[in-house]
């Protein structure tokens, strides 16, 4: 379950990146005040442990820098042995959450992010491992709230995501 809170975490993912020197022709990195998703949940987190794969769909916007307005993150990972007790657990390590960020220019960058549970907050941080601001790194702070189930009495199949901090690369 702590790495489903850290996956989701990541989820809200994707991640506002800590501004970094580029590699030489690289694009210059990009800063997106808003974050919105949502993260499904197969089969749902129990109290009993369950491995369950989360799905993160993100929506960077009012991008500033890098050429980028905005784009859609996807992401995913098996978390192992899920359970409500462990989910916002803090301090609870999730990664790599690996993903794909197709921005609005249609160019892509593959991340690979990590994040770090403090209740229903995480810090996620990472790096883009290709295409778009490759070799920059990613950070950013996400909240997350329970969309569909309660985890109790049945499954939590769905999250909702929300930056706290910008999304920075």
């Amino acid at each position: 379950m702590r790495k489903v809170a850290g996956v989701l975490v990541v989820a809200a993912m994707l991640l506002p990146l800590g501004l970094t020197a580029a590699p030489a022709g690289a694009a210059s990195g990009t800063s997106c005040a808003v974050q919105t998703g949502t993260a499904s949940i197969k089969p749902g987190i129990t109290p009993k442990a369950t491995n369950v794969t989360i799905t993160v769909k993100e929506t960077l916007s009012k991008c500033v820098g890098g050429g980028v307005t905005g784009g859609t993150e996807t992401a995913s990972i098996l978390s192992k042995a899920a359970t409500c007790a462990g989910l916002g657990k803090n301090g609870t390590k999730t990664g790599p959450i690996v993903g794909t960020i197709t921005w609005n220019t249609k160019k892509t960058s593959a991340v690979s992010i990590n994040t770090v549970s403090d209740g229903l907050k995480a810090t996620a941080t990472g790096t883009v491992k290709s295409g778009l601001f490759a070799g920059q790194k990613i950070s950013t702070t996400i909240q997350y709230s329970l969309s569909k189930g309660n985890c109790v009495v049945t499954p939590l199949t769905a999250l909702t995501i929300k930056g706290l901090k910008p999304f920075v690369i």
